[in-house]
């Protein structure tokens, strides 16, 4: 599937996200990582602006915070669609037909599905977060997270618990 290109407004977005996450000569990541938020209208990209900011950062294992099981689905499509490829993983309650890639909440499973990839895109929901699936899978073994991305249908206020401040993302956090 060829890339989709990207408009003015999204390549300044793109460009933007970069030059946050750039650190200077001989500087190291700050303990609770780099952040930057990305505040575009509804329809606007902001996936694709999230999408194309992870390839540009060469992020290998990413996590993709969603607010709803809903969204899980949509939003990998979206990413799919957006030029993002390698294997995808969900960590929700999804089975069969309501989701076309692999869903768990196990903590065992997780990890040893994420395990082998240096590309990986991992989509989960907040609620994820919140029940500390995430941060038990890290203590169990699951690799760091290069990159974080927390998709919103429309602005909410933030809180720390959906804040991607899970100690399996290392880096680099987008809103």
């Amino acid at each position: 599937m060829a890339k989709r290109a990207l408009r003015a407004h999204q390549r300044e977005a793109v460009d933007a996200v970069l030059r946050a996450f750039e650190l200077p000569a001989g500087s190291q990541v700050p303990s609770r990582g780099l952040r930057t938020q990305v505040v575009m209208a509804t329809g606007s990209g902001k996936t694709l602006v999230a999408v194309r900011s992870a390839e540009e950062l060469g992020a290998g294992r990413v996590l993709v915070l969603v607010p709803s099981l809903d969204l899980l689905a949509q939003t990998e499509a979206s990413w799919r669609e957006g030029g993002r490829t390698g294997p995808v993983i969900g960590v929700s309650s999804l089975r069969g037909e309501e989701v076309l890639f692999p869903n768990t909440t196990d903590v065992g499973e997780l990890v040893e599905w994420v395990r082998p990839f240096d590309r990986v895109t991992v989509f989960a929901t907040y609620a994820s977060l919140g029940l500390g699936t995430l941060e038990r899978a890290h203590k169990g073994g699951l690799p760091a997270l290069g990159g974080c991305a927390r998709q919103q249908p429309h602005p909410v206020p933030a809180s720390p618990l959906h804040d991607c401040h899970a100690p399996t993302v290392a880096g680099r956090r987008g809103f």
